[in-house]
């Protein structure tokens, strides 16, 4: 590994370590001008990871997949789980505060 092969993966760790900041507060489907700036710096940081290196931009492009995916299926089975659960409770300020985060998934 040379000098160079450095410096391109110290710059591809970067490119997504700032993505992965942005979308963070990123709100996709939202009309407020901060998000549009914000989506405006999403596409300018992907864009320089797919010209720096096209094979990384591709995986990173799987991983935010597989993010999402999990985060859905994770999503699915806490509702399912506080559905079994809501039945066993008597206490109805908690009961509440279940049904309230139900319908938040």
């Amino acid at each position: 590994m040379n000098y160079n092969d450095i410096l391109r993966y110290g710059e591809i760790q970067y490119l997504k370590g700032r993505l992965d900041e942005l979308y963070k507060g990123y709100v996709p489907h939202s009309t407020a001008t901060n998000n549009r700036i914000v989506d405006t710096r999403i596409s300018k940081y992907e864009e320089k990871l797919k010209n720096t290196d096209e094979i990384s931009f591709y995986l990173y492009q799987t991983e935010i997949k597989n993010r999402v995916f999990s985060k859905n299926r994770s999503k699915k089975e806490i509702k399912k789980l506080l559905e079994d659960i809501l039945e066993h409770i008597d206490d109805t300020e908690i009961k509440q505060r279940i049904i309230n985060q139900i319908d938040k998934y």
